[in-house]
């Protein structure tokens, strides 16, 4: 008889353990934790591997679909989605989009994804508690809460549109959170976030964009393989002299791989410097690329001739913190003249750093 009751006991132990480390079922704890399960990232890419923008979606259905804001991914080159648990989706189409209400709806081919059940409009009340998970200013899964403010016309709203409804609500509402879950006290999806005016955001009724995904018509999109989230959101811009000064000017030489020219000169044109570095014997060697889109350059080099003078200069720039890492200047009559001048001076600064003594 002891020994049942002993086995009684410690099963009833287990089971309170079991229920109080599991939130309850409408708990705020649970509620994010079935939104966060649902959301995605999206990164959205220009080509090539260029990150444009990060934005939100959340899964309506487990055989993956689900809806973000159109303007996060409209013209999108590349699209990558991104689950909470990990998984990596880099094909997605596109199924249906709503222009006026600037929604999308999108596809990942994947099967049994956690899903946000759809809830409604209807029974809402100025003032009933709401809740979002976002990656607002690319802080992944963040979680906000806040209250239905009101709902009203779009044509309240400045620049919003018309002939359609807004839900307005106090959850904090930052860049990157755009085509995110608002939720209500059940954890059911009542809207799509799509702007923010101040401190207000803005989401669609889901019960207006849920048939986006039963047009019959795919589209697929860019494939997202190459795109990458950003390794350092926020150390990549120096956040005062002190991080400029523990710079290493020859390190940034010899780590660049790419370069962009810029010339604030007509006398002095990038194809002419550009011709004149690939005659330089060592310029081969170096290892460096000449970029036509400044966002993929490691470094910088910007020409210039001041006015009413002959002389052409050119300094060369690390991107990242603005470090000058070098400069120089010839006298000529024109660019065409100049420009092999400049060129000897550039390659020299890189080889003094990135080739052996030997070779330069």
């Amino acid at each position: 008889m002891k020994s049942f009751q002993f086995i009684a006991l410690a099963a009833l132990t287990a089971s309170l353990a079991a229920q109080q480390a599991a939130p309850p079922v409408n708990s705020t704890a649970a509620i994010f934790e079935r939104t966060k399960a649902a959301t995605v990232i999206i990164l959205v890419g220009e080509g090539a591997g260029r990150l444009r923008s990060i934005a939100t979606g959340v899964v309506i259905s487990k055989d993956g679909v689900l809806l973000t804001a159109l303007h996060a991914v409209k013209g999108a080159a590349e699209v990558q989605v991104r689950m909470a648990n990990g998984e990596v989706f880099d094909r997605v189409e596109l199924l249906g989009s709503d222009e006026r209400r600037d929604v999308a709806a999108l596809k990942i081919s994947a099967g049994d994804l956690p899903a946000l059940s759809a809830g409604s409009s209807v029974n809402l009340a100025q003032g009933d508690p709401v809740y979002a998970v976002t990656n607002a200013d690319g802080l992944a899964w963040s979680a906000t809460e806040g209250i239905l403010s009101a709902i009203r016309p779009a044509d309240e709203v400045p620049g919003a549109g018309s002939g359609f409804r807004l839900l307005q609500f106090s959850a904090p509402v930052a860049p990157g959170s755009s085509g995110g879950a608002l939720v209500d006290r059940s954890g059911a999806l009542i809207g799509i976030i799509t702007s923010a005016k101040g401190s207000a955001g803005f989401a669609i009724p889901i019960e207006n964009v849920a048939g986006l995904a039963d047009s019959g018509h795919r589209t697929a999109l860019g494939s997202g393989s190459s795109l990458q989230m950003p390794a350092k959101m926020d150390s990549d811009i120096p956040k005062s002299s002190a991080a400029i000064g523990d710079s290493d000017p020859k390190r940034m030489i010899k780590e660049a791989k790419t370069i962009y020219i810029h010339s604030k000169t007509a006398f002095l044109t990038v194809d002419t410097l550009d011709r004149a570095l690939a005659l330089q014997k060592d310029w081969s060697k170096l290892g460096l690329t000449i970029v036509q889109d400044q966002r993929v350059a490691d470094l910088l080099v910007e020409l210039d001739r001041p006015l009413f003078t002959y002389v052409h200069t050119f300094v060369i720039v690390d991107k990242r913190t603005s470090v000058l890492l070098g400069s120089g200047k010839v006298t000529a009559f024109d660019g065409t003249i100049a420009s092999g001048g400049l060129a000897k001076d550039i390659v020299k600064i890189f080889a003094a750093v990135r080739l052996p003594p030997s070779s330069n």
